[in-house]
């Protein structure tokens, strides 16, 4: 966002050490990298136990226990931040001071005051074509609580995001060179929210958010199958039962959102989108995502956020082999903030 170019618009250079924090309900998320010019190189990886928010920005609140190997010189930080509003904005022409000063009024806000506002400039617009704007919104109180959690010294915070998104800078930093030029999308399902973007030649065409993640899915098979959370987890994953029905009570509102977006897009940008790549827990449930795939007639891939990244040694350790999707935020949060500084 904007403000991670303004927080170091007086450095000679921008930060080199920084680890990504992903704080979730599942746990603290952290992915250390260092850049080196226009190489960057995972050095650590772990899954720090799950902190409680403070629910006032003065609020006492115990730091994070942050491991020697995963302590940066910053912290690039993001959060589910489920109140946060996202949107895609489009300002005729250039955007210049004077559509700049227009992006907080085009989010809607009832209180703007009550908000912090950041901005990516997507495409840059000339003569009659349109600068495209990815903004969001997300409440100030929100926004001062997070960092509370880091320990005072090192790592100090030089970013926030919202998951979601610092997800997709990862999918693009991942996405293959074929893709660039054609219509793909990605779905990341978090435990709490689904974010899901559809890019078209390597641009930004739609982005949407939802209040639905893994936990409705865990939650309706626990209900159904009288399980508790650790076999609900892996019923989804295997297969070992059928749970069609709740798959379909919890997907379909769902995969009709997703078509109706897909359908907006392809109808707007004249392209056809035959390509998704999923990221999250339910991506990793045969069925979930045979679901979509059959409903909405696509090819469906799983990605890993750290491909084409150079790894150190030992730099994901042996417990998240297989499931290197739930650092995706982390990853994109470091890539985030080596591009804009």
């Amino acid at each position: 966002m904007k403000s991670i170019k303004d927080a170091f618009a007086q450095l000679k250079h921008g930060p080199t050490d920084v680890v990504g924090l992903d704080v979730a309900s599942s746990g603290v998320k952290a992915v250390r990298m260092r850049s080196h010019g226009t190489s960057v190189t995972v050095v650590a990886a772990g899954v720090l136990p799950p902190v409680a928010v403070p629910e006032k920005a003065d609020s006492p609140v115990s730091s994070l226990d942050i491991p020697g190997k995963l302590k940066a010189r910053y912290a690039a930080l993001s959060f589910t931040a489920p109140g946060a509003i996202i949107k895609l904005l489009s300002f005729p022409g250039a955007f210049d001071e004077r559509a700049e000063a227009k992006v907080t009024d085009s989010m809607g806000l009832d209180e703007p005051e009550r908000y912090r506002v950041g901005y990516k400039v997507i495409s840059e617009g000339h003569g009659r074509a349109e600068s495209r704007i990815l903004a969001v919104a997300h409440a100030e109180e929100e926004a001062c609580r997070i960092p509370q959690l880091l320990p005072v010294g090192i790592p100090a915070p030089c970013s926030l995001e919202v998951s979601g998104l610092a997800t997709m800078a990862a999918f693009l930093h991942f996405l293959p060179e074929k893709d660039r030029h054609t219509a793909v999308g990605v779905i990341d399902f978090g435990d709490t929210t689904t974010t899901y973007a559809l890019f078209n030649r390597g641009m930004l065409a739609l982005v949407r958010r939802f209040s639905f993640g893994t936990n409705a899915l865990l939650e309706k098979v626990q209900s159904s199958l009288g399980v508790d959370r650790e076999t609900a987890q892996g019923i989804i994953t295997d297969g070992s039962f059928d749970i069609s029905q709740s798959l379909n009570d919890i997907l379909d509102p769902l995969i009709k959102q997703f078509m109706v977006s897909r359908d907006f897009v392809e109808r707007r940008e004249n392209c056809r989108i035959a390509r998704l790549f999923t990221s999250g827990g339910l991506s990793r449930s045969h069925d979930a995502v045979e679901e979509i795939r059959s409903s909405m007639d696509v090819e469906l891939e799983t990605w890993n956020p750290f491909e084409g990244l150079t790894l150190a040694k030992d730099a994901i350790p042996p417990e998240l082999v297989g499931q290197e999707w739930r650092l995706a935020a982390a990853v994109g949060a470091c890539l985030a903030t080596f591009e804009e500084a």
